[in-house]
């Protein structure tokens, strides 16, 4: 009996030995396995593109003039999911220009962003992929300092009707200040830049700004409104700055409207990385940045703005020439 008794502990102590070596075992394995894949990991690869129509490193570029970046990436361990646009100041302030979230194993964008006031920015271009591991490069560009402001069109007191609306015109060209019927606009589809309509956005009456490119940019509300412009080929596509609806910067005034003979304040007024296909709550006395498809930045004052989709807004436009 003793005999058995200690054949049986010998036995439970070699089973637990042999549980705890296979344990260790277990462990190395998985260490083994996190080193291997950590160690694998390499980061994206990044590069611009060449060629003479991108703006170079250290180039001297005029205020409100366009600059053209290049940008090629590639995922190596994992795709990218996101992709950023900064410029950094002289100053050490750093600007978010574009911030993408994406799930590719390569990009291949071109982008037009516009010189803007600063003597010098370093423009930095970044790329994460899923591992979170970043790549970026980076370009300087310089302000020519013989820059001079650009003219601008001013248009008042232009009637935009919303979408049941019987008597006002939908759509608006801005570099003409013209407005057109649903007619006579499929006639001119590639002038139109601009279009209104009214809904209630979480339980608020919304006058909207948009384009008929917001069709092409997962929303469905300007084709409902407005089916015509599913048969224009090719729909402009505007962007606008909603910002001022974010609290990130403080709102411009009407004075400040007013006050604008050139395209300084239209330059420096627009953020691209709010640029959104409409502006919600389009409501009376908001001074509203925006960047047509062609690249022509603007500013619309909403004089007024009724809140019944029978009825319409009165905005001044002021646009580069």
């Amino acid at each position: 009996m003793v005999k058995t008794l200690a054949m049986f502990l010998f036995n439970l102590k070699f089973m637990n030995h042999l549980r705890i070596i296979q344990a260790l075992c277990i462990v190395a394995i998985l260490l083994s396995l996190s080193c291997k894949k950590k160690s694998d990991e390499e980061p994206p690869a990044i590069n611009f593109k060449i060629g003479t129509e991108y703006t170079q490193n250290n180039d001297t570029v005029a205020v409100g003039h366009k600059l053209h970046f290049g940008i090629q990436a590639r995922g190596t361990s994992a795709n990218i999911t996101n992709f950023t646009i900064k410029k950094r100041l002289e100053n050490g302030t750093v600007i978010t220009m574009m911030d993408s979230g994406l799930n590719a194993m390569s990009i291949d964008i071109n982008k037009i962003l516009y010189q803007n006031v600063e003597a010098k920015a370093t423009w930095l271009f970044t790329v994460m992929d899923r591992n979170r591991q970043t790549a970026q490069i980076s370009m300087v560009v310089y302000k020519d300092p013989n820059s001079a402001y650009g003219g601008i069109y001013y248009y008042p007191s232009i009637v935009l009707g919303y979408q049941n609306n019987t008597i006002d015109g939908h759509f608006l060209n801005p570099n003409s200040g013209r407005v057109f019927v649903t007619d006579s606009a499929t006639a001119h589809f590639n002038e139109i830049d601009v279009l209104a309509y009214f809904i209630i956005s979480d339980n608020l009456p919304s006058p909207v700004l948009s384009s008929p490119g917001e069709m092409d940019n997962s929303s469905t509300e300007a084709q409902t409104y407005y089916p015509c412009i599913a048969n224009w080929n090719p729909r402009n596509y505007t962007l606008w700055d909603i910002s001022l609806d974010n609290g990130n910067y403080a709102p411009l005034t009407a004075a400040d409207f007013n006050a604008a003979q050139n395209d300084s304040l239209l330059i420096v007024s627009y953020h691209p990385v709010w640029g959104k296909k409409k502006f919600r709550w389009a409501t009376t006395g908001k001074i509203i940045p925006f960047i047509t498809g062609a690249g022509k930045l603007g500013l619309i004052h909403v004089v007024r703005a009724d809140s019944v989709d029978t009825g319409s807004m009165v905005i001044d436009v002021k646009i580069q020439q």
